[in-house]
């Protein structure tokens, strides 16, 4: 009796006040973004005057929109008992085998740094099998089922051939810089990790978590500051080179660039930046379609990722389809042929590769990008349209 006493008042009250603390700051945080808003939109200018209209806030932002079910009470009971029985045990394992991915790089580069011997491609290799055997874990243990595949020769032919030329060959296994992928939710990183074993461009505040940070940085991440002018231009230098060591072949991680910069609802693609196709290497192009089931959807458009994780954990399980193509390489038949598509050679590049992957993946072009991300949430805040050409970030 004591005992069950004991457990009562130590853990499981305590336990189910932090689940109902975790629901309530979720679906406060998440609210937002499913509530319908009314907003006067500036449409078109009629003589002296302009016609203004009512809109809704989130159909103005479609690429950002969350078009699963909203947290209503009955979701939110949903949540909070996935939370209780799934979503914090699997945190907590998944935070476990994290800490066992870095521990196990660090480890192993140390016992190899003892010996003097710098890093070698078999070293990368052992490096690349432990990521992927233990997000392989994380994966499992998050509910997260995922399928690889490769789309049929035949549907992927003409849309390459008619950016690269009549000759271009299909091509999986030559070398090329980087991976690239579109950004629609935590496991887009997870698993690329699980099956490439690659690094990472993360935000530099991600360095700092705990237990993730040391993981991030283990696998030879680089970490971005984005307030920073200069260190963004540094970035593009340190990407350039780091796509070229693995390209030629050097003892360096596998890598990851989301060259949206930003996340989605994973239906669009937002313009691409720089980073991966600065070098003009040739890039591994992939991309995540997050199924949509019937209370959740995995794309996390502008909402917190963190509260986005905690909610996949919270269900039964998730399901997503990753489709690898083919390398795309940059030759003359594109830069000539697909001139209007940008005044830099990489900004051709970039803009084809954006097409090819629209156009093999179902997904719809988005002009928006980061910036409009953060206004879409201050246009949430404070219930009306902000301008675009006029919008800051404070």
């Amino acid at each position: 009796m004591f005992l069950w006493v004991l457990f009562k008042y130590i853990f499981l009250y305590p336990y189910i006040l932090i689940c109902a603390l975790i629901t309530y700051y979720i679906y406060n945080e998440e609210k937002p973004f499913y509530a319908p808003i009314e907003v006067v939109k500036k449409d078109e200018e009629i003589g002296d005057t302009i016609e203004a209209k009512k809109v809704s806030l989130h159909d103005e932002f479609p690429c950002y929109q969350k078009k699963d079910k909203p947290l209503d009470a009955l979701n939110t009971i949903k949540l909070f008992l996935g939370l209780i029985f799934l979503g914090i045990p699997r945190l907590i394992i998944n935070l476990y085998l994290a800490r066992q991915v870095t521990n196990k790089i660090i480890n192993y580069l140390k016992s190899k740094n003892s010996e003097g011997k710098p890093t070698s491609k078999e070293d990368i290799d052992v490096m690349v099998g432990i990521v992927t055997q233990y997000t392989t874990l994380h994966l499992k243990f998050a509910g997260l089922f995922y399928s690889k595949k490769r789309l049929p020769d035949s549907k992927i032919l003409p849309v390459y051939q008619k950016y690269f030329g009549p000759d271009y060959k299909i091509d999986y296994d030559s070398k090329f810089g980087c991976y690239i992928s579109n950004h629609t939710c935590a496991y887009d990183m997870m698993i690329s990790m699980a099956l490439f074993g690659t690094g990472f461009v993360a935000k530099i505040g991600a360095g700092k978590v705990p237990i993730i940070g040391p993981m991030i940085k283990s696998m030879q991440s680089i970490l971005v500051d984005r307030s920073s002018t200069n260190a963004k231009e540094n970035i593009l230098d340190i990407l350039d080179k780091r796509q070229k060591e693995y390209y030629e072949g050097e003892p360096v991680m596998p890598f990851m660039i989301f060259p949206e910069g930003t996340t989605s609802s994973g239906r669009h693609l937002l313009p691409f930046k720089k980073g991966a196709f600065g070098s003009l290497l040739p890039v591994k192009a992939t991309f995540i379609h997050p199924n949509l089931y019937e209370n959740y959807h995995l794309g996390v458009g502008s909402s917190d990722v963190g509260c986005n994780y905690i909610r996949s954990l919270a269900n039964l399980y998730n399901k997503v389809e990753y489709v690898e193509l083919p390398i795309l390489t940059p030759n003359d038949y594109m830069y000539e042929n697909f001139a209007h598509l940008g005044k830099e050679k990489w900004e051709i590049f970039a803009e084809v590769c954006r097409s090819v992957m629209c156009e093999l993946g179902d997904f719809e072009k988005s002009e928006f990008g980061l910036k409009d991300s953060f206004r879409y949430c201050s246009c949430i805040k404070e219930k009306k349209l902000l301008d675009r050409e006029t919008y800051k970030i404070h």
